[in-house]
């Protein structure tokens, strides 16, 4: 049987190549092989996300946007929403806003899906409330826009997936031999952007205390970004040469995840990335701040309050020493991880775009 025709615009403010853009490209490069899925994506101009639809041959809308109302990107998805989509789906807070600027102006004869990728309640829930539906990636943060005022039936969870393309077979030792890592040292490392929203000052104050105390344990955070400068020297002031190093971007390194003892993760904002995710496909345990209540959304996370080193520093210590938890705590990532291929992300999310497409817009 054939199904009807589906067209669905993705909008996704596309600045930095993290797991919410991650997740925009493995949706759509899952969509495009559906019969009946017609897809356009709009987003920031020259970014990732962009050049990774074009390598696809999905049309691409380019946006000129540089804040979060840009009134340049207003205009350009103005003229986009009038045309009819059956599906209109803003990817992130950004986006959303807009679309949901343009439903009171101009009202839409599409339906709005919005995806919620944190557990913090909403600054404003009105915006959430302008969606017919939202995609909460787990069931905290389905709760947390609850606890906001977004009404319950307008929330589903769809869990994150994991792009499983080139994680087999693994290849082991790239990570350690980059940060020097020795067979006998506890190999502590985090995979993310040097960027204002990871909290590696915490990281860095929890790893002076953990190297004292376990004279095994070397630290590595591995990527570049902007707070780079700032990062060396701190750890220069720490004491910490020799023991933490900054290795930088090292190709190819979610093939070797399994080097690593322990995946850590401070975050200002949000509990997954893709090196998390990945990461507990290789089944390494993660340690990660947890905002709000403590709720993660994922098993084999084991959550530390956000900017307190020492609790950091102390969980950290369980790890090395108790060799069973952390062995526990592994084998919960991966099967938290192997039951979330991106194919079942895209199959959730497709289902929930016919449901909210048959209902049809105009309940908000």
């Amino acid at each position: 049987m054939t199904r009807p025709l589906l067209r669905v615009l993705h909008v996704e403010s596309g600045h930095e190549w993290r797991l919410t853009r991650n997740q925009v490209r493995l949706l759509v490069d899952g969509l495009r092989r559906v019969p009946g899925v017609d897809q356009t994506v709009a987003t920031l101009a020259r970014s990732r996300l962009e050049r990774a639809a074009r390598d696809m041959g999905i049309p691409v809308v380019s946006l000129p946007w540089s804040v979060g109302a840009d009134p340049r990107a207003l205009r350009t998805l103005a003229r986009q929403v009038r045309r009819h989509w059956d599906i209109v789906h803003a990817h992130d807070t950004h986006a959303l806003r807009l679309m949901a600027y343009l439903a009171a102006l101009e009202g839409s004869r599409s339906a709005i899906v919005a995806s919620r990728r944190t557990v913090q309640p909403p600054r404003s829930a009105w915006k959430w409330r302008r969606a017919d539906l939202v995609l909460a990636v787990s069931e905290s943060a389905r709760q947390s826009l609850v606890d906001g005022g977004v009404e319950r039936t307008r929330v589903i969870v769809v869990p994150e997936g994991v792009d499983t393309v080139g994680l087999e077979p693994p290849r082991p030792g790239a990570l350690r031999a980059a940060a020097g890592a020795e067979p006998g040292h506890f190999f502590i490392a985090s995979l993310a952007a040097l960027g204002p929203d990871r909290d590696h000052a915490t990281l860095l104050r929890a790893a002076s205390l953990v190297v004292r105390a376990y004279p095994n344990a070397r630290f590595a955070i591995f990527g570049e970004g902007p707070e780079r400068g700032r990062l060396e020297s701190l750890i220069d002031v720490l004491g910490l040469e020799g023991r933490v190093c900054l290795p930088g971007y090292v190709e190819n390194a979610r093939l070797s995840l399994a080097d690593i003892d322990l995946f850590l993760m401070p975050s200002q904002r949000e509990e997954l990335s893709t090196g998390c995710l990945e990461a507990m496909w290789a089944g390494v345990p993660v340690l990660m701040t947890a905002s709000g209540d403590g709720r993660l959304r994922a098993e084999g996370i084991e959550p530390v309050r956000p900017a307190d080193h020492a609790e950091m520093a102390t969980a950290i210590g369980r790890f090395i020493e108790d060799a069973e938890y952390r062995r526990l705590t592994g084998e919960k990532a991966r099967r938290y991880a192997r039951a979330h291929p991106a194919e079942e992300m895209v199959r959730a999310t497709l289902e929930a775009y016919d449901a909210v497409s048959r209902r049809g817009c105009g309940a908000r």
